[in-house]
């Protein structure tokens, strides 16, 4: 759905969440009517917690650092001196069993930041459900596959497609609370780069 080097489209998707709960105090009971309910059906399983810190660990390296999701990040791309880094945060929806397999639904928000003097520099940038396919090889979990909501009015079906009837509205819920997210990957970023928590941000 949406790739790196496209920012403006990488936020398409809370737009459209918006859109769809559009209308204040209507927008609680929307959240959980049939029309936003997931159609998948695979069983949904309860983790214990060290199984969810070692798949949400999984899934933030993978989101971080794999080249071919990254590829064409801005940054990266056109001002690779300033060494930029890829930020996640992730919230874990729901895990669910496909033998051998999980699936692994999550609200991922990523954005590209790097350092530049006193500033911190923010490049490309993304928020949008994600469905990871992860496996546990010689005991650590690795992503297999991700599959992305698509672009425009299909991601709302997309959505639904990818998750459990419970989970679908809960990922629509989550595609709108972005702020607090991107303020957390910030504070992230200015600490890897040794910056004060007042550091300046400026777009690339």
């Amino acid at each position: 759905m949406t790739r790196l080097s496209r920012r403006p489209l990488a936020w398409a998707i809370v737009v459209l969440v918006l859109a769809v709960v559009a209308g204040g105090i209507v927008m609680i009971p929307r959240l959980s009517g049939p029309d936003l309910a997931g159609t998948a059906q695979e069983q949904v399983i309860s983790v214990d917690s060290s199984t969810r810190s070692a798949l949400m660990e999984a899934a933030d390296h993978f989101l971080e650092t794999d080249p071919a999701r990254n590829k064409g990040s801005f940054l990266a791309t056109d001002k690779p001196a300033l060494h930029p880094r890829m930020f996640c945060h992730e919230d874990l929806i729901e895990v669910r069993r496909k033998d051998p397999r999980l699936l692994v639904g999550l609200m991922a928000w990523c954005e590209e930041l790097a350092r530049s003097g006193d500033k911190l520099v923010a490049g490309s940038g993304y928020g949008v459900p994600l469905l990871l396919t992860m496996q546990s090889v010689n005991g650590r979990f690795t992503v297999q596959h991700v599959d992305e909501p698509g672009d425009g009015d299909a991601n709302i079906p997309t959505i639904r497609a990818m998750f459990s009837p419970e989970g679908a509205p809960r990922a629509i819920e989550l595609a709108g609370a972005g702020s607090d997210m991107e303020k957390g990957i910030r504070q992230e970023a200015r600490r890897t780069f040794g910056l004060p928590p007042d550091a300046k941000v400026v777009l690339s």
